[in-house]
């Protein structure tokens, strides 16, 4: 558990930023302006999880300049503590759209290990882990020269691994350490093995591999509307802690 007064939702989004990183961070008064070429919404919007004493508007003018000379629309990335509190509502009015609402799910970690065979590990993002990952991450493929260059930022000790049955590799993902949690990412599952447990199998083998490295709290990432998968990790023991959505503008 996560204890002092600090906010639990902020400091989970203060160590989802650590974990994913962006290839630019602008600081805005208690925002925080992130930018990676447009590959993945956390990594290309803002982040208002501090208190600030600029005026919100001339603010929100200042990030929406940050973005359009990037050639981005500007995101933002809220949640119930995002700050200052109304943010939202005024975010809205100034005609943002909400888009892809977003769960935060954790559970802790047991000491039971789960077995590990099955499943190539590495330290890094290697060739054949990353072909994989392209060929089952549509966003990713489209965008790998940003892909590359993120994952090769991710905090040393990140465990990459591929699933395999038969000889043949069905599935990857990878997880990044931070501060006693672990961050679940990336886990796929090749369409014509899917239904078989793998997806399970890969998040399972994902949490040993955070227990031995020291992780007490694991944390994944899931798309509201993707109830399959909702329905997979809250099987696994994962409970909803809060959601997400982005706020996007011109």
């Amino acid at each position: 558990m996560i204890g002092g007064n600090m906010s639990r939702i902020r400091r989970l989004e203060e160590i989802s930023l650590n974990s994913w990183p962006a290839g630019y961070t602008k600081f805005l008064d208690g925002w925080v302006l992130r930018y990676a070429g447009g590959y993945t919404n956390r990594s290309n919007s803002v982040y208002p999880i501090y208190d600030g004493f600029e005026p919100l508007e001339q603010k929100i003018e200042e990030a929406s300049r940050f973005y359009k000379s990037k050639g981005l629309r500007t995101m933002f990335k809220l949640t119930a503590d995002s700050k200052p509190a109304g943010l939202n509502s005024v975010l809205k009015e100034m005609g943002f759209e909400e888009r892809d609402r977003a769960l935060v799910m954790t559970r802790a970690i047991g000491s039971e290990p789960h077995d590990l065979s099955d499943a190539d590990v590495a330290s890094r993002p290697e060739e054949e882990w990353l072909e994989l990952f392209f060929s089952l991450n549509s966003r990713a493929r489209e965008n790998q020269a940003w892909a590359r260059k993120l994952l090769s930022m991710l905090l040393p000790g990140s465990p990459f691994i591929i699933l395999r049955k038969r000889g043949i590799a069905v599935g990857c993902g990878f997880a990044v350490i931070e501060s006693n949690h672990v961050g679940l990412f990336g886990i796929a599952v090749r369409e014509s093995e899917r239904r078989k447990g793998y997806g399970r199998e890969i998040t399972e083998k994902l949490l040993e591999l955070g227990r031995q490295r020291g992780a007490e709290t694991a944390y994944l990432q899931v798309d509201k509307p993707n109830e399959s998968a909702i329905s997979l990790y809250s099987k696994i023991g994962f409970r909803e802690e809060y959601q997400y959505w982005y706020r996007v503008g011109e």
